[in-house]
């Protein structure tokens, strides 16, 4: 049996957790996990270059953006209880990521095509690169050390551009965001401090990260509109799309020791929006699981307001992320369950 893209996409997800824990860890071990979430984002290039080769799959094409997505998720979330980024940027993160999935997900099920588009390979590439350089400030506070290491990818970038323009005559718009990318990050780090330098870092991952969901929007609301004419069915499911992981974000601020569960809770979710919008994508609906996300809407509503009233603080914040972790748990659990004769075979159709 040979690798196919399908399997390295299943490899990242899986062997996530390692660099996640590592993460958690002292300064050793925060770089270890760094040289791992480097080797796992080369096989998200490497399964690219197979997919091209041997032909993509609907598993593959619905997956792969989920295993981005939970990468991301076991990055971030660690970063706000560490203190290097504040709990609200990764609020508008995952909030667009999990609008644009659902959004996605509603145009399988009408049977129109998102595309991905550069500005949104583009944002993944950024993001998790960003991520990288948040972690390198922190870890080397040093002025002195870290601007050298800054150099190194202009430096590279730049014989990449020579060898562009001597070749083809020409640089690409890829070589020209990498350079002004890495210009950024260096001329940010030359004048402020290692936590300014961050959240300056994690103002331009917004920035790609909601440019690129304005983009999907515009191109789909018109292909939407023409199919359901009352907005009001589009905002209840995108809202049932993100109120779980959202609230478990939220809850951080009062106990960000549990950042664990967040991480799971965002994980399961993305996961399951992802079979979903595969299972979407092959004409299936999932009426009962998105009545049952619609009809989750009050009782969590209730359920919060309930415990901000009845109980101190970081006892609430305590028991909503419990009441998240087990909903996200158990929607990914049906999903899983129910369709895992399709998935074993989506998944093993390359080989």
């Amino acid at each position: 049996m040979r690798i196919t893209a399908n399997h390295l996409t299943i490899f990242r997800i899986v062997s996530l957790p390692v660099p996640c824990i590592l993460l958690y860890g002292g300064s050793t071990a925060k770089l270890v996990a760094l040289f791992i979430f480097a080797l796992l984002g080369f096989t998200d290039y490497l399964d690219g270059v197979l997919a091209r080769r041997h032909g993509t799959t609907p598993f593959g094409t619905f997956f792969d953006p989920i295993a981005d997505k939970i990468f991301i998720s076991v990055i971030y979330i660690p970063f706000v209880y560490l203190g290097y980024i504040p709990l609200w940027t990764a609020i508008l993160l995952f909030l667009r990521e999990f609008l644009i999935t659902e959004v996605r997900r509603l145009m399988s099920q009408e049977k129109l095509e998102l595309q991905v588009t550069e500005l949104a390979k583009s944002k993944t590439t950024i993001q998790m690169a960003g991520a990288a350089f948040i972690l390198l400030v922190h870890l080397i506070p040093n002025r002195n050390l870290v601007i050298p290491l800054f150099f190194l990818p202009i430096v590279f970038t730049l014989g990449i551009g020579l060898i562009s323009l001597i070749l083809k005559r020409g640089l690409s718009h890829r070589v020209l965001l990498a350079l002004s990318c890495f210009s950024y990050i260096l001329l940010i780090r030359l004048v402020f401090n290692p936590q300014w330098s961050a959240f300056l870092y994690m103002m331009v991952i917004l920035l790609f990260t909601y440019a690129s969901g304005l983009q999907y929007i515009a191109v789909s609301y018109s292909a939407w509109a023409g199919v359901h004419r009352n907005p009001f069915f589009l905002i209840v499911r995108l809202i049932s799309s993100c109120l779980i992981p959202i609230l478990a974000l939220i809850m951080l601020r009062y106990v960000p020791s549990h950042s664990w569960m967040a991480i799971f809770v965002i994980s399961f979710d993305f996961a399951s929006q992802g079979l979903d919008t595969w299972i979407s994508s092959l004409g299936r609906e999932e009426t009962i699981k998105d009545r049952l996300k619609q009809a989750t809407l009050i009782p969590l509503a209730v359920s919060a307001v309930l415990l901000f009233s009845l109980a101190d603080t970081r006892t609430m914040a305590g028991g909503i992320l419990w009441i998240c972790l087990i909903i996200s748990t158990f929607y990914m659990a049906i999903d899983y369950y129910g369709h895992r004769k399709l998935l074993l075979t989506g998944t093993i159709s390359q080989s």
